[in-house]
């Protein structure tokens, strides 16, 4: 007997991508059908794309594109916030015969903010890894708190085509500290290590928008450091 698809897995990993409202999986050993309601900040061709690479790096499945549709709708009426938008405004290395160093600089509106990861040569498991390491701690720097942890970082190709995924553990504040997967895409152009910082930015973006009152109403904001 085939072994049935846990539907409700796959609904809650597609939910954690920008944009995405609501996700419905429709299958009982196999997909059959995906439904997904989004806002509009993502062309749905490249949603379907960011849908295909996810299915694919975290659960081994691959699915044809024709079986995703994607509905894109703006809340009307809904309040709206001016968010800031996060910009990667520099990226470095450091290296010497015993230690790997990048930093990583974020720019959210006038303010700029900077992460350093560090790692022993003989050590460094991947500079990926550094690169997001660094990336994550801008954005803790941003909301005050160790909120985002990097949880893994993987790069696939669809055809010639080289997507970075970046999965970041969020812990949402509160007494009970409950933690959410989050998920981050990025083509990779010109620089992979660009795309991972962007792509971990990109996975962290949706819920900026949670901690941009505590940004706002701090009057010239906390200064930025490397921790």
């Amino acid at each position: 007997m085939a072994k049935g698809i846990d539907t409700r897995a796959l609904e809650k990993a597609i939910e954690c991508l920008e944009g995405v409202l609501n996700a419905r999986v429709v299958g009982e050993t196999a997909i059959e059908e995906i439904h997904v309601l989004a806002r509009p900040t993502k062309s749905p061709k490249l949603l379907v794309r960011d849908i295909e690479t996810l299915l694919k790096a975290r659960f081994g499945l691959d699915v044809d594109h024709k079986k995703v549709s994607v509905v894109t709708f703006d809340l009307e009426g809904e309040t709206r916030w001016f968010v800031p938008r996060l910009v990667l405004w520099g990226l470095g290395w450091k290296k010497t015969p015993d230690t790997v160093q990048v930093e990583v600089e974020v720019k959210l509106g006038e303010r700029t903010y900077k992460g350093v990861a560090t790692e022993s040569a003989s050590r460094v498991r991947s500079h990926a890894f550094l690169v997001a390491r660094a990336t994550l701690s801008c954005l803790n720097q941003i909301v005050g708190d160790t909120l985002f942890v990097l949880h893994n970082v993987s790069t696939h190709h669809l055809g010639d085509i080289e997507v970075v995924l970046t999965f970041v553990d969020y812990a949402r504040p509160g007494a009970r500290r409950e933690e959410d997967l989050l998920v981050g895409t990025a083509l990779v152009r010109e620089d992979i290590y660009e795309a991972v910082a962007r792509a971990t930015l990109d996975a962290v973006n949706r819920k900026l928008v949670f901690h941009i009152e505590r940004f706002e109403e701090e009057e010239g904001g906390p200064t930025a450091s490397s921790p």
